[in-house]
C-alpha cells in the first residue's frame, strides 16, 4: 500500500476505533490487516492473532465455511454480507453478528481494500428463533384443536337422536373445550391447573353449595391434551348430574377427589367423581345417557389411562388414573 494512503488510513483508523461496533479492514483478497480495539477486547485476539485469516479462529466452527463463501462472492457482488457467531472471551460464549463490508476504491477505480463492521444481533436472532418456535407450537396447537373439535362433533352426532339434542350437547362440550384453552393461555408454561379445571366446571353447572358438593385436591399442572380430555370428562359428568335430575331439589351430592398416587410402580394422577344421596330408578338408563367414549375410551387411547365407570342406585361413580408423566407432558 502506498505511503500517500497511510495518512488517511491513520485518520480513518482513529475514527472507526471510537464506533460502538466491531470494525475491521481487509485487503482485496479478504485477508484482514486491522481490527478495532473493540474486536480485540471482544474476542481476546491480538493483532498477530487476527491478521490474514486468523480472525476466523474467533468465528464459530460451524459458521466459518459461510464466511469464506461470502468472501469468494464479494468481488463480483462488490459487497460482503454474512451472519456468523463471534466468540466473546469474557463470557466464553458465541454471539450472533451481522457482518457487512464494502469496497474502498482508489481514484482510478482500483479496489484498494474492504471496510467492514460486525453488529451484535444475538438478541434479535434469539427472538426470531423464539418466534419461529412459538409459531410452530401455535400451528401444532391449532391442528390439535381442530382434531378435538372434529372428534367432538362426530361423537356428539353418534349419541344424538335429534338436531336440537346435537346442538345442545355439542355447544356445551365445545364451551368446555374453549374454557380449557383459555386456562392454558393464562399460564406461562402453557399448562392447566387441575383444581381450576374442576372448580370451573362445577361453578358453571351451579354445583357450588357446600352441602351439595365436596371437591378436594392439590394444585396439579396438566399438559393441554390431558386437560382437554379430563375437562370434557368432568363437563360430561357435571352436565349429566344436573340434567338427569328432574329439579334442583333432587340433585345428587357430588364428591370429587383428586391427587397423586405414589404407591404404584410409577406415580399416577388419580381422580374420582362420585354421586350420592339420590335414588336412580333405572341405573342402566342413567349410564346410557352418558357419552362413555369421552369418559372411558378417549382417556384410555390418548393417555394410557385406567378408567372405571359404574352406575349405582345412589348415583354414578367414575374413576380415572393417568401416568403422571403423561398427564403433565406439555408436548402431547
Amino acid at each position: 500500500m502506498s505511503s500517500s494512503w497511510s495518512g488517511p488510513v491513520q485518520t480513518l483508523n482513529h475514527f472507526i476505533a471510537t464506533l460502538p461496533l466491531l470494525v475491521w479492514r481487509a485487503e482485496r483478497s479478504g485477508a484482514w490487516v486491522w481490527a478495532s480495539p473493540r474486536w480485540q477486547a471482544f474476542t481476546g485476539q491480538s493483532e498477530a492473532d487476527y491478521v490474514g485469516d486468523g480472525w476466523l479462529d474467533a468465528i464459530h466452527p460451524d459458521d466459518r465455511e459461510a464466511a469464506q463463501t461470502a468472501w469468494h462472492l464479494a468481488p463480483d457482488r462488490q459487497s460482503f454480507e454474512v451472519e456468523f457467531r463471534v466468540h466473546n472471551i469474557a463470557q466464553d460464549r458465541y454471539y450472533w453478528h451481522k457482518t457487512r463490508a464494502g469496497p474502498v476504491f482508489g481514484e482510478d477505480g482500483t479496489l484498494l481494500e474492504w471496510l467492514g463492521t460486525s453488529t451484535d444481533i444475538d438478541d434479535l436472532k434469539r427472538l426470531r428463533d423464539q418466534e419461529r418456535s412459538l409459531l410452530g407450537e401455535l400451528q401444532h396447537r391449532v391442528r390439535n384443536m381442530l382434531g378435538v373439535v372434529r372428534a367432538l362433533s362426530r361423537r356428539t352426532a353418534d349419541h344424538s337422536a335429534t338436531i336440537d339434542e346435537f346442538v345442545l350437547k355439542f355447544d356445551g362440550r365445545l364451551n368446555s373445550f374453549a374454557r380449557t384453552q383459555s386456562l392454558s393461555t393464562r399460564s406461562p408454561a402453557g399448562q392447566v391447573n387441575l383444581a381450576d379445571l374442576v372448580f370451573d366446571e362445577l361453578m358453571l353447572h351451579h354445583l357450588q353449595d357446600e352441602q351439595q358438593v365436596s371437591a378436594e385436591g392439590p394444585d396439579i399442572p396438566l399438559g393441554v391434551k390431558t386437560a382437554n380430555l379430563l375437562g370434557l370428562a368432568i363437563h360430561e359428568l357435571a352436565s349429566h348430574a344436573v340434567t338427569f335430575s328432574p329439579d334442583s331439589q333432587t340433585l345428587p351430592r357430588v364428591i370429587v377427589r383428586w391427587g397423586i398416587d405414589d404407591s404404584a410402580a410409577k406415580p399416577m394422577l388419580a381422580l374420582t367423581w362420585r354421586e350420592d344421596g339420590r335414588t336412580l330408578d333405572d341405573p342402566d338408563q342413567a349410564l346410557a345417557a352418558l357419552a362413555r367414549d369421552l369418559l372411558e375410551r378417549a382417556p384410555q387411547y390418548e393417555l394410557d389411562a385406567e378408567t372405571r365407570l359404574e352406575s349405582r342406585p345412589s348415583g354414578l361413580e367414575f374413576q380415572v388414573r393417568v401416568p403422571l408423566a403423561r398427564a403433565q407432558d406439555r408436548d402431547s
